[in-house]
């Protein structure tokens, strides 16, 4: 992945995961729409369950609407389905009547732009259990729905085993939101030319973005052995890479927070690695992973 902090475009605030009264939200479409323009965001994606919203004569409030839907379907370990979220739809996906989650999440890659999988750890999937799959291109690091509802908001530990595992996955932080409290919760900063559908979708699929609940990546600098970071005011920086016990915080460090810029040593050059920020508030934002072929560019 080109390092996106050293690339050209601007940055773009946007959510790609809520539901409306369309399936079983809190808000209608439009009422869903003012809240986000509202909270600033640049780009929004209605995604309701088993149904994409017609934008067709809803006010924008100037944000870009994309397309999208939720789905669920097939079956693992503990019987759970497995939510896939679709975006740059013209209609709903047709599922296949199978239970198999890589035929599943094949046959929606191929009726959209781009899917990603929703809140693993809501959802009790093992990393086992999808490390094979193909044509999505991330899942979600972060779901304020499921945080709020039941505590278990983040997937890290299950990103990191896939990335150790050498998958090719970005990190989406998302809201899912279907009541008033989990609006404006997790987002996506998105590097591109325009603020456009078919910008932002061709960025999100190049990994040309962090996702976010709370603080900001304002630069980082990649080199062979060291990892260089300047954000907003945070408890702690730290490179985490995939693989057991990899990677370094500022909590190494003999300086005390807040910090706001810090050089991380890269211990396992040949492993894949990410960024996190944390704040004074519990928030987090992450970086998309690099790869050793990456570590100079």
């Amino acid at each position: 992945m080109p390092n996106p902090f050293s690339g050209d475009g601007d940055w773009y605030k946007g959510n790609l995961h809520t539901h409306t009264t369309v399936s079983d939200g809190e808000l209608s479409p439009q009422e869903t729409i003012r809240t986000y323009a509202e909270g600033d965001y640049d780009f929004l994606a209605l995604t309701d369950h088993d149904a994409v919203v017609d934008y067709y004569g809803l006010d924008p409030h100037g944000m870009t609407l994309i397309t999208g839907c939720e789905l669920a379907a097939g079956r693992g370990e503990l019987d759970q389905t497995l939510h896939v979220v679709a975006l740059g739809l013209d209609a709903t996906p047709q599922l296949p009547d199978s239970y198999n989650f890589a035929e599943l999440v094949a046959a929606i890659a191929a009726q959209c732009q781009l899917c990603f999988l929703g809140h693993p750890f809501w959802s009790l999937i093992e990393a086992s259990e999808i490390v094979d799959l193909q044509g999505h291109v991330g899942i979600e690091v972060y779901n304020a729905t499921c945080q709020h509802g039941c505590a278990r908001g983040p997937s890290e530990m299950v990103w990191d085993i896939l990335l150790a595992h050498q998958k090719r996955l970005w990190g989406f932080a998302v809201d899912d939101a279907h009541r008033s409290e989990d609006y404006c919760q997790g987002w996506v900063w998105v590097r591109s030319a325009e603020d456009s559908v078919a910008a932002i979708l061709e960025a999100l699929k190049e990994g040309h973005f962090y996702a976010s609940a709370g603080p900001r990546i304002y630069d980082l600098g990649v080199e062979a052995e060291e990892v260089w970071v300047r954000c907003s005011p945070c408890r702690q920086i730290a490179v985490v890479e995939a693989t057991p016990g990899g990677g370094f915080s500022t909590g190494r460090l003999a300086a005390q927070p807040p910090f706001e810029e810090a050089h991380l040593p890269r211990q396992f050059p040949d492993h894949p690695f990410r960024v996190e920020v944390l704040d004074d508030q519990g928030c987090k934002a992450w970086t998309n992973p690099f790869f050793s072929e990456e570590a100079a560019s």
